[in-house]
């Protein structure tokens, strides 16, 4: 409708074989006998519209290729519609309410298909103003995905003599349209995600290509027009990992904790994807990678900002190649994800998003698995508690885990209803080890009503050790979650079958 037949915009439609119009326009007064005849003149002389040089020049080129406009059909359908539209409740037509009336005449698809390129090749260029005839040829500025007008300078190329971002000749002009056209309807679909190669591979959000792939990569959206938000030759896609994730329960949690949780190993992007929206982002993740931040219908604020900190980089991961600085981003998102989930209270959920942390950190970069770890040091640590005299720790591994499983029983002789989880943060999140025992001495205390659990053999040796000891390196957050997310040692038995704690 920027470039309408009728210039009041009362009629939709744009050649003289149908008639479209808003019903609610039959009714309003908008419709008059003047606007009809209007319309039809214009649409019988089509140089009434195309008056200025170049549109005229346009459009003569055009109107040489066509068959003549018949003034007979054009002449019949004008006094019908005259006659007729005002009155064709009478002829049992729904013309009331909101929605269109449509008004077509019985004829071949061919003559539709003549008086469609008609209207459309001079009206197909961004502006008539910009075209340029070369020999016999005009070019001129697509409209797809342009707008180039006064208003828009910035989008003129200011260091050529020709200011024009580009041109394409007619021929080009209907080929990209059509190609416009096309990705409009994969968009209307949802299919959105597009690989091209010798085919077109059309992908609703969150499907995972599952074939090796070489060629162009295209993301579409649906807005007044079909947007082109993203482009990219790719060299060398899979949907198969570089190596496997071992997605395993380091933390050796209760079976009930563990139901439908995925445990395993994986090895192709689709399966991955699928961990990482399920767990570590509460199923948000597959259907806000390019929503607008203020649409994501996300009450959780954490969950909501990490996702926008992190998914246009799984995305280049996950549909594409690129995985540079990926590391990085999930160590710092899952480790807020995870802080956020015993912050609500959500134990059993923090310790799936720890397992699958561990699982990521594995993949990026190696090392020792966390689970050989945390088995060695619960071996270690197991021992110590049951000594007769305090031991000692001898790594800061042993030490920060012990911090954990310390906090971990402390709090759950909380008699409130909903166990304070959120206070382990506190020891996460300071850089200082004199504060950790600080804030750890104050627990201690607070809970130190409950006398036999609080002076058992188990309790004191592991509070006696941390007490003790002097970390070298910085403060292990991995291994302060490992200790509070584990089950806690101090509550199972010794050699002997005495319960502790």
């Amino acid at each position: 409708m920027n470039k309408p037949i009728d210039r009041k915009k009362i009629i939709h439609s744009n050649n003289y074989l149908s008639f479209f119009i808003k019903k609610e326009n039959l009714s309003n007064g908008k419709l008059t006998e003047e606007v009809i005849d209007a319309y039809y003149d214009i649409l019988s002389n089509p140089y009434l519209k195309y008056n200025k040089s170049k549109s005229k020049e346009i459009y003569k080129s055009v109107e040489s290729q066509l068959e003549e406009i018949d003034q007979e059909i054009l002449e019949k359908m004008k006094n019908w519609i005259k006659v007729n539209i005002f009155k064709l409740d009478e002829l049992n037509v729904d013309i009331w309410g909101k929605g269109y009336l449509k008004i077509f005449i019985h004829l071949p698809i061919e003559k539709y298909e003549c008086e469609g390129k008609r209207y459309l090749i001079p009206n197909i260029y961004n502006s008539n103003d910009f075209n340029e005839k070369l020999g016999d040829k005009f070019y001129g500025l697509p409209n797809n995905n342009m707008n180039l007008n006064s208003k828009k300078p910035y989008l003129e190329n200011k260091s050529r003599k020709m200011k024009i971002p580009y041109l394409v000749n007619d021929n080009e002009i209907l080929i990209q349209k059509m190609f416009f056209d096309y990705l409009m309807n994969l968009a209307t679909l949802g299919k959105v995600n597009l690989y091209i190669d010798d085919e077109i591979d059309a992908r609703k959000t969150g499907n995972v290509r599952e074939r090796d792939f070489q060629g162009i990569y295209m993301r579409i959206r649906k807005g007044k027009e079909v947007e082109i938000l993203d482009y990219e030759e790719i060299t060398d896609y899979k949907n198969n990992l570089k190596h496997r994730i071992c997605f395993n329960d380091v933390l050796e949690l209760k079976d009930e904790r563990k139901a439908d949780v995925g445990y395993g190993t994986y090895i192709t992007k689709k399966d991955l994807q699928k961990l990482l929206d399920e767990i570590l982002f509460s199923k948000y993740l597959k259907n806000n990678y390019f929503v607008d931040a203020k649409d994501i219908s996300v009450k959780d604020s954490v969950i909501k900002e990490n996702l926008i900190i992190s998914r246009e980089a799984l995305f280049n991961w996950i549909f594409k190649v690129q995985e540079y600085g990926l590391s990085d981003i999930l160590n710092k998102v899952s480790l807020a994800l995870i802080k956020n989930s015993l912050s609500n209270g959500n134990l059993t959920k923090a310790s799936h998003q720890f397992n699958l942390r561990c699982a990521l950190e594995g993949y990026f970069n190696g090392g020792r698995n966390m689970g050989d770890i945390i088995k060695d040091l619960k071996v270690s640590l197991e021992g110590k508690l049951n000594e007769e005299k305090v031991d000692e720790f001898t790594s800061d591994h042993e030490y920060y885990f012990a911090i954990g499983q310390l906090a971990s029983y402390l709090l759950s002789k909380s008699k409130s209803k909903n166990k304070p989880h959120s206070l382990v943060n506190h020891f996460i999140n300071t850089k200082s080890n004199d504060v950790i025992k600080k804030r750890l001495r104050n627990i201690y205390q607070h809970f130190n009503y409950n006398i036999y659990g609080m002076y058992c053999k188990r309790v004191k040796n592991i509070y006696a050790m941390i007490l003790a000891y002097e970390p070298e390196g910085k403060i292990n957050q991995d291994m302060i979650l490992a200790g509070y997310l584990h089950n806690n040692l101090i509550y199972e038995s010794d050699k002997e079958g005495n319960i502790n704690g």
